[in-house]
């Protein structure tokens, strides 16, 4: 079928015909509209009465195909109808921390939600050096409460297995599987480097035997272990904040996959901030120590409150159930026991997965921002040199960093280490 985003006028009627919609914006106000996508994935329009712009609603049209290449990469029509699916899911569990969801329509390929205009894009705001006071209990509290009652800890083994059958999300999880898990691994025609990046920096991720072990090992939990509806791209351009109000968007790569996809992309991203930020805040003419530290305080916040919180829903849950999910009473040993194991493996989990996330973002074609804004490429090359030394270290020592306080430590360690760019870079 063929696809024209909307123009600003043809938006405005559009809106105009949807009752619950119009009547939000203002019956009788000439209405503004704005796209203000960032050209990866969908069109994104702000639309407000010209008359009280506090009046506003966000559309996003999510186009048959990924708009940063174009049609040559088709993708299915349904995908916005899996967002939709996700946000409304999400807002029963979490109502203070997902936008709600006025109106959808798959034949338009779109969605209108509410608009977050006192908030800002996360990404952005930690780009500022902007400290967030409430990020980590409110992120923290989002990940424990969707990732748990997706899960079999949860709902009942039938309720679990008919969600997951449902959740299925092929063509957005190939996109994962390809450009987060393969292409960064070997010499692909997507892969973009900077100029300055050492050689021998880009030939390890194709020939060092445990990390690209590792990586296929991420590889195969991410494509098997379907334990719970995960977001799917849980960055920090896929949050929105301020002061006082945490909101997560964006879920249409949702499906149902394993646990420490989502709690590993978040604490990726917030590592590659941490290492950007120095040359961001030497340029504002901010002292960086002070934000860095919060920023790993930040690492250690999310996944120690996500870990209590997740673990203080699954002890109610079993103590209403009279039982323990293993079987036997709530509060015996064993169980105690294996939930103890679970978390352990769901930490070695978010840390492989944080890994393949940071390396993606340092070659792949999608990059971050706070890293692709620092102008002098040998400066950007010795951040995106430590992002990979520390990545590399999250996949292949997964198993063998015990607590979040010990990954922090070593990304401090990493970052104070003197960064040799005198291999020759690429030509």
């Amino acid at each position: 079928m063929h696809f024209e985003a909307f123009s600003s006028s043809e938006l405005a009627e559009y809106l105009r015909g949807i009752p619950a919609v119009n009547a939000r914006l203002g019956d009788d106000s000439e209405l503004q509209v704005v796209e203000v996508g960032d050209g990866n994935l969908n069109y994104v329009y702000f639309v407000s009465s010209v008359r009280d712009p506090r009046r506003s609603v966000v559309v996003k049209q999510a186009p048959p195909f990924l708009r940063l290449v174009g049609e040559a990469w088709p993708l299915p029509r349904e995908r916005m109808e899996r967002e939709v699916a996700a946000l409304r899911r999400y807002g029963t569990l979490c109502p203070q921390h997902v936008p709600s969801v006025y109106h959808a329509d798959s034949e338009k390929y779109l969605i209108v939600m509410q608009r977050l205009a006192s908030h800002r894009v996360l990404r952005q705001g930690l780009t500022e050096g902007i400290v967030y006071p409430h990020l980590a209990d409110h992120i923290s509290t989002f990940l424990a409460r969707t990732l748990f009652h997706g899960s079999d800890l949860y709902l009942s083994p039938e309720a679990k297995k008919a969600a997951a059958s449902g959740g299925i999300n092929t063509e957005l999880c190939r996109i994962t599987e390809d450009l987060v898990f393969t292409y960064p691994f070997e010499d692909h025609a997507s892969n973009v480097y900077n100029a300055a990046l050492p050689a021998a920096a880009i030939e390890r991720l194709r020939t060092n035997q445990p990390l690209r072990r590792a990586a296929a090992e991420m590889k195969w939990a991410f494509m098997n272990h379907a334990e719970t509806l995960v977001h799917g791209d849980l960055h920090t351009g896929s949050i929105m904040a301020n002061e006082h109000e945490t909101y997560v968007i964006d879920p249409e790569f949702a499906f149902y996959g394993p646990m420490g996809f989502d709690t590993g992309a978040f604490i990726a991203n917030l590592l590659l901030a941490y290492y950007s930020l120095d040359w961001h805040d030497r340029m504002a003419g901010r002292e960086p120590i002070a934000f860095q530290r919060w920023l790993l305080e930040q690492v250690e916040a999310v996944w120690n409150g996500f870990a209590q919180k997740f673990a203080q829903l699954w002890r109610m849950h079993e103590r209403e159930a009279g039982r323990a999910w293993i079987g036997g009473p709530a509060d015996s040993c064993a169980a105690d026991a294996f939930r103890e194991e679970f978390m352990r493996r769901l930490l070695a989990d978010t840390l492989g997965f944080a890994g393949c996330k940071m390396i993606r973002r340092i070659v792949g074609m999608a990059k971050v921002a706070e890293i692709t804004t620092i102008k002098d490429e040998a400066v950007r090359a010795s951040v995106e040199v430590r992002c990979l030394r520390l990545a590399e270290a999250l996949l292949v020592q997964r198993g063998e960093l015990a607590s979040i306080e010990a990954v922090t430590a070593l990304a401090a360690q990493v970052l104070a280490q003197t960064v040799d760019l005198c291999a020759s870079p690429r030509n």
